[in-house]
């Protein structure tokens, strides 16, 4: 009976130190065998590999492996960013967002071409990269995937990946850090290709390729967010221009505004803008345009802005009775919002009914907005638009 119960737990101790990740030297988020993604090789063709395979979530050091490999395909390090092009490099397709770069080479024993994707960054002035290759041609299928088979052997042989992921005319050889991919496809002039292509797992760089529209649709982006950005300093600056000026105008006035408690905030445009409000408690809300006619003088001594003193007067089904005013002068435009609970009282022979809502309600309550105008001479530029979606 003791070796039945030890056996079981021996399988389960092998069983746990199992995992093909753990055992390649994954960690954390990696470690999930059962997440899966695929890549695509052509319309239609899917090929699931475990996730870690395309992309990793934690943070691994490039091996001594990887470097060998990268160096004998004589490509630039992907996703490294680059301050120029290195010698040798051509511009191939110059598209909106991307830019390929290529140049002659032979490597492996064999003539072809080495290859990256890039993209230009003029905020940080570098050449961000993405996924490097090198490229062999040939004028028939067999003989590119005779060169599929053999490159297969090098890699496994040289440069010790943790194991080979076979699919029709590809493979990948799997590493911590980089992806590396070996694949046979037919140009469009009839000749075909056997690439070793290479990505980093971890660093983006300057992402994968995408069709012309999208990288159109990426650039207008781009170029909104920019002038977003532009727009925003210069209109900051002509309203910080024109807050200093009504400032001054409004000393030489003697205004004194809302004390130095009321400090002034952005309104949704730009412009200074103070909000001040109260509250009207007890009998002082029975005669409702008195107490108008005080929050409107107290207004105008803030803010030199003469207030009618007949507002507007609207009631609600809330159960408040709203008054509300606007008016301006050379520096501010203000809003006097009030609102007096409409408390009826009850008739001789009927008990008042207590309302638990209007114990904790005031009798009243105010509201004073008060913006700064833009003065003549302060113009703010035009806000750019967002480009127009297809």
């Amino acid at each position: 009976m003791k070796r039945l119960m030890i056996l079981p737990a021996a399988i389960v101790l092998l069983a746990g130190c199992g995992s093909e990740a753990k055992r390649f030297g994954y960690k954390g988020f990696d470690l999930d065998d059962e997440d899966k993604m695929f890549f695509s090789t052509g319309p239609g063709v899917t090929n699931w590999v475990p996730a870690r395979v395309l992309c990793v979530s934690e943070d691994y050091p490039i091996s001594a492996a990887e470097s060998a490999l990268v160096a004998a395909a004589g490509v630039v390090m992907p996703s490294e960013p680059l301050d120029k092009i290195p010698d040798g490099y051509k511009k191939g397709a110059d598209e909106p967002w991307f830019a390929m770069w290529t140049k002659e080479a032979e490597h492996f024993g064999r003539k072809g071409v080495n290859g990256f994707v890039s993209h230009f960054n003029e905020d940080k002035n570098v050449w961000e990269t993405g996924e490097t290759y090198f490229s062999s041609y040939y004028g028939d299928e067999q003989s590119a995937l005779a060169v599929l088979a053999d490159m297969r052997k090098v890699v496994g042989k040289e440069f010790s990946p943790k194991r080979f992921h076979d699919f029709d005319k590809c493979w990948i050889a799997e590493y911590l850090r980089l992806r590396i991919l070996c694949l046979v496809g037919q140009k469009p002039d009839g000749t075909w290709s056997c690439m070793l292509d290479i990505q980093d797992k971890s660093r983006p760089g300057c992402g994968q390729w995408e069709p012309l529209d999208a990288q159109e649709e990426r650039l207008a982006e781009y170029k909104y967010r920019k002038a977003l950005a532009a727009w925003k300093e210069a209109n900051a600056k002509v309203l910080a221009a024109n807050h200093a000026e009504v400032e001054k105008r409004r000393q030489e006035k003697g205004l004194k505004l809302f004390g130095e408690s009321v400090k002034p905030t952005e309104a949704g445009d730009g412009r200074m803008a103070y909000v001040v409000n109260g509250v009207v408690e007890g009998d002082a809300a029975a005669d409702r345009m008195a107490v108008w006619g005080a929050r409107a003088a107290a207004v105008e001594a803030a803010t030199g802005v003469v207030l009618t003193r007949e507002p507007a007067v609207e009631e609600v089904p809330s159960g408040y009775a709203i008054l509300g005013a606007s008016a301006e002068n050379e520096l501010y435009d203000v809003r006097l919002d009030m609102a007096f609970l409409d408390q009826a009282a009850p008739s001789s022979d009927e008990e008042p009914k207590a309302d638990e809502g209007d114990s904790e309600r005031p009798a009243g309550e105010w509201r004073v907005v008060c913006r700064e105008r833009l003065l003549p001479g302060f113009v703010p530029p035009v806000r750019p638009q967002p480009p127009q979606r297809q």
